[in-house]
């Protein structure tokens, strides 16, 4: 006797599809909001005024958030009641982005330079060390929340024989890949006596400090506050998703929403790089070089 035929799978589990009028809107608002990051700022005065940096958080939120709702709802069939809730999260993210943690930066640069020993912020290749290290940090706290909320993907909650002995076979192969590479990891810094560590140590340098410098000033309660919502808001849509599933047309948009989340933050962190190197070509950064 044969192997049983596997079930194909379910279409309402299949993976929502964006239209191509959404990712044309996509790339609007993607073009928006660098045209307001390259041509709103202007000079005057020893750092960037709040007023400015409001202006550009407002025209870049307003050109991505309203692209988001529309895709979630056309695209993906989410009510209202989470499409709103998703979005705002993204109007705080871009607050925090383009309108806080610059002025915090400055503010605290007024009276401390930055230590420009081993690169920092002031220069594309630290700004660029920085945003891929922030990113990795709001993309791990993005993926808890999701899997708080809706918790294991849809394909994994697909009715299929043998379902939870297939699970257990999962998690044992996620440890067994994860003690590898760990263990990989102590031979590779054995082996290089070190030099891995070292490396980190100068590829996070310039992270280290941005995020000290705006951790310490005074928006850095503003910048908890805000992420804490965010992070809340996006647990609360994508928990919905999980107790309920019935709400929206596809089940699979759960999965799709993650995937534009994450495109989100990608968008707001590559503008971010170009934000920064601007801001500073008008009003430098202070640095030091210690001796």
């Amino acid at each position: 006797m044969g192997g049983q035929r596997r079930a194909p799978p379910r279409p309402d589990l299949e993976p929502a599809r964006v239209r191509a009028s959404s990712w044309l809107l996509l790339g609007g608002a993607t073009a928006i909001a660098v045209v307001a990051i390259l041509l709103f700022p202007a000079s005057g005065g020893d750092s960037p005024p709040i007023a400015s940096l409001a202006l550009i958080g407002a025209v870049v939120a307003g050109a991505t958030t309203p692209a988001i709702y529309v895709v979630a709802r056309r695209d993906l069939g989410v009510p209202a009641k989470l499409a709103v809730p998703f979005a705002v999260a993204f109007v705080l993210i871009a607050l925090v982005k383009f309108v806080l943690a610059p002025k915090g930066l400055y503010d605290v640069n007024a009276i401390k330079p930055l230590d420009d020993a081993l690169g920092s912020i002031a220069d594309p290749i630290g700004a660029v060390l920085t945003a891929a290290a922030v990113f990795a940090l709001y993309l791990l706290t993005y993926w808890l929340v999701f899997r708080f909320g809706y918790g294991e993907p849809v394909r994994d909650r697909s009715p299929q024989g043998g379902a939870e002995g297939t699970a257990q076979h999962r998690t044992r192969s996620r440890w067994i890949v994860r003690g590898l590479l760990a263990l990989g990891l102590v031979i590779a810094v054995v082996l290089t006596g070190g030099g891995l560590l070292v490396l980190a140590l100068l590829l996070l340098n310039a992270p280290g400090q941005y995020v000290g410098f705006v951790l310490s000033s005074w928006a850095g309660g503003a910048i908890a506050v805000s992420l804490l919502v965010a992070a809340f808001l996006l647990e609360r849509v994508f928990r919905r998703f999980e107790g309920g599933p019935e709400l929206v047309a596809n089940a699979g948009a759960a999965v799709t929403l993650f995937w534009l989340g994450f495109g989100f933050l990608a968008l707001f962190h590559a503008l971010w790089i170009v934000y920064v190197l601007v801001l500073g070509s008008i009003w430098p950064l202070k640095t030091v070089t210690p001796k």
